[in-house]
């Protein structure tokens, strides 16, 4: 099954959980927060699912943004924190057992010290039922990661990957002791969302991944963060079983953390670690790497030093999962970096123009000898990803108050308003109404991007929702809700408003076969659709009109 855990939770809160889809966040009919978590084997959320029997454990980014959605379904759904003692059917009860099927009594062998046979350990044999809390499958999760573990992908070869070469299926996650970040990955394997790797044999990059983003990626660093102060906190209110991690040393000793101490040793190192000083300062290991100052790393410990400074767009993701992690001053001189460097019209250049292996036009069929470009090499290293824009805005909005009080937050939400009209725009121009997965240079048009992706959408849905909290004029609270109704009709159909924002909703039909012929969703007692919809577009002089849409848009049920 060509199923992607990462692309599943970062798509999931938007889609789901701000759109009122309670049940289909939680059960694993449709494999997503309990059945991703009965997949869990390494501590990892699989990448590509498989119907769970050959799933692959290649990204050590997915476990991260699931713990996100949870959080995310505890904190937003009504009575939602009952999920966490909902039974997970585990599919690999050990790392090492074959897929099993729900229900499964699984016999485990325990060594037995306190008794003395010949061989003064005896073997006894206990039987588990493979089905256990959601806690504990979380639990679970993190003791590996504070633990530790190096393994290699089953089946390792050209069967689940033509391309990396023998090295690349060699496996690392771990924490690092004194900073507490987690790390992992190496040169030869690529285990974030940015994760192309060389095909090319012409160019020879055959097995060469553009952007391995190995060693602590600033990111993960922050999606963690925020699960160990979310866990933290549910433990001291004894909403949560587990308040600790363990891990046994070389020597025999063994070192404990509590979720609290862990979290607080994130935070005492990050800034110091990843911000790159406006100032030059003798603290810093690589003067030598440094183009931009005042910006974040994107990762810390890459097996290529250089990598570590690059500007890319994924700070901001930090900066929403855990804010308090920043200083605000430096994050919003960063957040002005990356306007500068990064900002596109649709999406966020996944790499500053000025380093050396930009290229800002994905071509996915190159088959030249380019090794910038051939066969898409520069998928992460250019183009302009819609997704992380979601993230920047997010960002934005959070530290515009901060650091700049209620007229810095006006100037920044009207901005927010005109970036956002033209995705409008572009959703009235799609023929899959929906927002595409990437563009060229500038906003061009990507022949091998997706035309519509579900990230690109979920995170413009989560853009609008932190608008209406964030905006203090109900006029304009109205019209993010309702513009907010719009995106959400188009990509799912139905949508339930969530209780938090207090509208009323219409009963609609189940989601139309037919792409081009949806039913709108219209807040009772609201403003007729025409006139909500086009009020970023007019505002900002980006051009639209009511009547490039179907007509069959505007048909009530």
């Amino acid at each position: 099954m060509r199923n992607w855990g990462r692309d599943t939770f970062i798509s999931l809160r938007g889609l789901f959980i701000l759109t009122g889809r309670y049940q289909e966040a939680r059960y694993p009919l449709t494999y997503h927060i309990l059945g991703y978590a009965g997949c869990l084997r390494h501590g990892l959320i699989p990448n590509l699912l498989d119907g769970g029997r050959k799933s692959r454990f290649n990204c050590r980014d997915a476990v991260w943004w699931w713990l996100y959605c949870v959080q995310s379904y505890v904190e937003e759904v009504p009575e939602g924190s009952a999920i966490l003692q909902d039974k997970v059917s585990r599919i690999f009860p050990q790392d090492d057992s074959p897929p099993q099927p729900p229900g499964t009594v699984i016999r485990v062998f325990i060594m037995n010290p306190g008794m003395v046979l010949i061989s003064r350990i005896l073997s006894c044999v206990a039987y588990f039922p493979q089905d256990q809390p959601l806690a504990d499958v979380i639990q679970e999760a993190l003791t590996v990661h504070f633990q530790g573990l190096c393994f290699r992908e089953r089946n390792a070869g050209r069967e689940i990957d033509a391309h990396m070469t023998d090295r690349g299926f060699n496996n690392q996650i771990g924490v690092h002791p004194d900073t507490g970040f987690v790390f992992g990955g190496n040169t030869y394997n690529c285990g974030t969302w940015m994760d192309k790797m060389g095909s090319s044999d012409k160019a020879g990059l055959r097995g060469k991944p553009a952007t391995p983003r190995d060693g602590s990626a600033v990111e993960l660093v922050g999606l963690c963060k925020r699960s160990l102060k979310w866990l933290a906190t549910l433990h001291e209110e004894g909403k949560f079983p587990h308040g600790s991690v363990t891990r046994g040393k070389r020597d025999g000793s063994r070192m404990t953390w509590t979720y609290r101490q862990w979290e607080q040793k994130i935070a005492s190192s990050f800034e110091p670690v990843f911000f790159v000083s406006v100032h030059p300062s003798n603290k810093e290991p690589r003067p030598d790497l440094i183009h931009h100052r005042g910006i974040y790393k994107d990762t810390h410990g890459s097996g290529q030093p250089w990598a570590d400074y690059q500007l890319r767009c994924n700070f901001p993701i930090a900066m929403v999962a855990a804010p308090e992690m920043f200083d605000p001053q430096h994050a919003w001189t960063a957040l002005q970096k990356a306007e500068e460097s990064l900002l596109g019209p649709l999406g966020m250049r996944t790499l500053d123009p000025e380093d050396w292996a930009y290229n800002g036009f994905y071509d996915n069929s190159n088959d030249s000898d380019d090794p910038k470009v051939a066969h898409g090499y520069n998928y992460h290293q250019g183009p302009e990803w819609v997704w992380p824009i979601g993230f920047f805005l997010r960002a934005r909005l959070h530290f515009a108050r901060v650091v700049g009080g209620e007229s810095e937050l006006r100037r920044v939400v009207a901005h927010t308003r005109s970036l956002l009209a033209r995705h409008f725009t572009e959703l009235q121009n799609s023929p899959w109404r929906g927002l595409p997965e990437l563009t060229n240079k500038d906003g061009a048009y990507c022949k091998d991007s997706c035309r519509t992706q579900a990230w690109s959408m979920a995170c413009l849905l989560e853009v609008l929702y932190d608008l209406n909290q964030y905006t203090v004029d109900a006029s304009h609270r109205v019209v993010y809700t309702d513009l907010f109704f719009r995106f959400s009709q188009y990509l799912v159909g139905v949508v339930m408003t969530p209780p938090s924002w207090g509208w009323d909703c219409r009963s609609l039909s189940p989601r139309p076969t037919n792409m081009g012929s949806f039913m709108p969703v219209v807040p009772i007692g609201k403003p007729e659709p025409a006139t909500t919809l086009g009020v970023l577009a007019r505002e900002h002089s980006v051009p639209f009109r009511a009547s490039d849409r179907p007509a069959s848009i505007y048909n009530q049920p």
